[in-house]
């Protein structure tokens, strides 16, 4: 659907095209377009001379000099097009002919548009356009403490942004690139926003917005402002639409839901979802203790939850099996000791096939996660590589174990590992050390040293 900047490209556009020329006839093919009697719109039309257009949100003016207005909104697909010759087409649900022989063609595919006549005088007090809220590049300091109460509700922001009376001219692109933009997760809900993030997204709608218009909004799907002319937001585009890329500020995956209908893109590590940080991670290098303080937790009351072990089980799936064998190109088998051994060379020597494999199997895990987080309150779970995973947005504390080289040597020798494997496969580990989350514990004394300093941060 057009959204404030695609309607403003259109205006700009199609305003020097008719400006000044009179209608000689008008041709509807599609009745249900006209909201007024089409005799009345005909009758009241049929010689009147355009004046010029204007836009609110994204509702299009076309102002005519007997003081008669037509408010049009394009919906989904609908577009205006100028032509010098009479060539309808099978979209096509209006035609307005010129007495100098040029037309102004209506086309709506959907055939969702609306026109509706008015006059000068009530066209913005019609209820359709009464009712909206400020223009969302227009956003004044007088408009915000009446925005901070229309927000106020339980409602999602995404859904919030997109209600018309709250603030006028976003639509599904906008919103997610504004949301993304402040750091604001969709499924936020308003009454949990501070008057400062609230700010935040006003200046965000009105840099975004008013770029978009410079660029000539956004070209997606189906929608065009013009015959032959297309917008160039989308190549800009932050987020909207990137569903399974790479977030450019942090490296996570961005994610895609649906609010109220809508299709929705954000990214869950820039834009955090407060209700499922709560639980406690558990991560650091092969050999690091992180089971045995996973073990004391569970001691503590906490359902713990190992992911080595979680994704073992997801190996087992016919359907994951089957992905890493085509993706390592060998029968993949987690059980079998053999076949095993043969994928974990592979991931090793060839670091492109490991990273397609992490970057299939993450995304499955972490639904698995996100549901044992929303269903229980005291959540432990270990997370060998949290930060390769991106995994940061489901805690409220990371411990992060360390140790020194002979320590972890001395470990992986007492559980029988392989040590060159154990430490080649390690060598990528790493963490965040700015992520206010993580607090590292060191891991180089005893079990009791290792426990009191857990318990310690615990509270």
């Amino acid at each position: 659907m057009p959204e404030l900047p695609e309607v403003e490209t259109v205006k700009n556009i199609l305003e020097p095209l008719v400006k000044g020329k009179k209608i000689a006839e008008i041709d509807v093919y599609f009745p249900r377009l006209v909201l007024t009697p089409l005799s009345e719109f005909k009758s009241k039309l049929i010689g009147a001379t355009i004046t010029g257009l204007s836009r609110y949100g994204k509702f299009l003016f076309i102002h005519f000099d007997n003081s008669f207005v037509i408010i049009s909104h394009l919906r989904m697909e609908g577009k205006y097009r100028f032509t010098k010759e009479y060539n309808p087409i099978r979209a096509s649900s209006a035609c307005f002919k010129f007495n100098d022989d040029t037309y102004l063609f209506y086309d709506d595919t959907r055939k969702f548009g609306i026109m509706y006549l008015t006059d000068e005088e009530h066209y913005l007090q019609e209820k359709m356009i009464a009712k909206l809220g400020p223009e969302a590049n227009k956003i004044q300091d007088s408009d915000l403490p009446l925005l901070y109460k229309k927000f106020n509700k339980k409602k999602p922001m995404k859904a919030l942004l997109l209600d018309q009376e709250i603030l006028c001219g976003i639509g599904n692109i906008y919103a997610d690139e504004i949301l993304y933009a402040t750091k604001i997760n969709p499924l936020t809900l308003g009454n949990e926003l501070s008057h400062s993030q609230i700010d935040e997204i006003a200046k965000n709608a009105k840099i975004i917005l008013s770029r978009a218009i410079e660029l000539g909004g956004s070209t997606i799907h189906s929608f065009h402002p013009s015959e032959g002319v297309d917008g160039k937001f989308q190549a800009v585009l932050m987020c909207y639409g990137k569903e399974g890329e790479i977030c450019p500020n942090c490296g996570t995956t961005f994610h895609k839901i649906y609010v109220g209908g809508r299709g929705t893109t954000f990214c869950p590590n820039c834009q955090i979802n407060k209700h499922y940080e709560k639980a406690i991670g558990i991560t650091g290098p092969i050999g690091s203790g992180k089971s045995q303080v996973l073990n004391h937790l569970k001691d503590k009351g906490y359902l713990t939850i190992s992911c080595d072990e979680e994704i073992h089980e997801l190996y087992k799936d016919p359907i994951h099996k089957n992905k890493i064998s085509r993706i390592l190109k060998t029968d993949f088998d987690i059980d079998d000791e053999r076949k095993r051994k043969i994928a974990r060379l592979i991931m090793i020597e060839k670091p492109d096939k490991k990273k397609e494999v992490e970057k299939y199997i993450y995304p499955v895990l972490e639904e698995k996660l996100i549901k044992y987080i929303t269903d229980n309150e005291l959540v432990a779970i270990e997370v060998p590589l949290l930060f390769k995973a991106h995994f940061e947005f489901l805690f409220k504390k990371i411990f992060v174990l360390s140790l020194n080289k002979e320590k972890q040597v001395q470990n992986l020798e007492n559980r029988g590992d392989s040590l060159e494997i154990s430490l080649k496969l390690n060598s990528d580990y790493h963490y965040d050390k700015s992520n206010k989350k993580v607090i590292l514990i060191e891991n180089n004394r005893s079990l009791n040293d290792l426990f009191e300093q857990i318990d310690k941060n615990l509270n």
